[in-house]
């Protein structure tokens, strides 16, 4: 199927959609694209690793690290 016949396909079920479905189906469009990209940039993958573990710290949850835990830790690897 080329992209003109699908576009069209597409283009005809969108018409058939409410304003709160298009707008649902919009917002996991914007997030597949999203997450695709930042998959598929190791530096935006690790900004948000570190933007998800700041945030589990601020909220309390997870393990708190000592300096000589971290020390250790460096020491084993």
């Amino acid at each position: 199927m080329g992209a003109p016949s699908l576009d069209n396909e597409f283009m005809q079920y969108w018409s058939k959609l409410t304003v709160v479905e298009k707008e649902s189906l919009l917002n996991v469009a914007k997030n597949y694209i999203l997450l695709k990209d930042e998959d598929s940039d190791p530096v935006a993958m690790r900004k948000k690793i570190i933007r998800e573990e700041r945030e589990k710290y601020m909220q309390g949850e997870g393990k708190s690290y000592s300096w000589e835990d971290v020390k250790q830790m460096a020491d084993k690897k």
